[in-house]
């Protein structure tokens, strides 16, 4: 054998000596954990909010600066959770600026994962703050919206969504607009035994008032939510 083979094969010996060094997690769980669409009325595990009608199913839900917070406990050692749900955005959300002259703010939508253990230690990985739009775009006017990246980035109205003109959630009132829907997931490093996820709106609409003087805010903008899914991740 000449030098060159020799040489070829001891690369060839310590590639593979290499390869059989290298050890990648195994997948040894991938469990969903929880799972609603809401069509039994059933409510266990969620604190806030309620359920209503819209076309032609039942979601959790309308909001208007409110929210919900589900907690799962008992779901055993873990290293990731992912959840997955269609999101609903009514009416007439302004994405990252709303256009008045002062006091101008962004309609927020909020996703926290266990906000009250992890939220302040890492908060690019316990949260999502982002920002929808059902604005038109046009040359000289267009609202832009953060999704399907976070706040404060900008893209255009309705980018990433789903399903575009649903119906409006006040279909006989002069405020509000079509509906806009989104299908999420979003994953997030995690351990223990329970789950805390938290969603909510910041959303701002000081013209949001009839000409009797009532304010027709969840008329104006609102969300909702359905077929929530969730599953847990174990590697060793």
């Amino acid at each position: 054998m000449d030098r060159f083979s020799k040489i070829n094969l001891l690369l060839i010996f310590i590639l593979v000596l290499f390869i059989n060094s290298c050890s990648y997690p195994e997948m040894v769980r991938n469990e969903l954990v929880y799972e609603n669409d809401f069509e039994n009325s059933d409510l266990n595990k969620i604190d806030g909010g309620g359920l209503s009608s819209f076309n032609n199913t039942t979601v959790l839900g309308d909001f208007n600066n409110d929210g919900f917070i589900l907690f799962l406990d008992d779901i055993g050692a873990h290293d990731y959770v992912f959840i997955s749900f269609d999101l609903y955005i009514h009416g007439s959300w302004d994405g990252n600026f709303n256009g008045f002259k002062e006091n101008d703010r962004a309609d927020k939508w909020i996703m926290e994962f266990n906000p009250d253990m992890d939220l302040f230690k890492n908060p690019s990985t316990s949260s999502f703050v982002t920002t929808f739009s059902n604005s038109p775009c046009w040359p000289n006017y267009c609202l832009r919206q953060s999704f399907p990246e976070s706040f404060p980035f900008e893209n255009n109205p309705k980018l990433g969504s789903f399903k575009v003109n649903l119906p409006s959630k006040c279909s006989d009132n002069f405020f509000g607009g079509p509906t806009t829907m989104y299908q999420l997931e979003k994953g997030f490093k995690s351990s223990g035994n329970n789950i805390v996820l938290r969603f909510y709106d910041e959303l701002y609409q000081p013209n949001a008032i009839d000409k009797d003087g009532i304010p027709q805010q969840k008329c104006d903008e609102s969300w909702s939510i359905d077929n929530i899914r969730v599953r847990v991740v174990t590697y060793q």
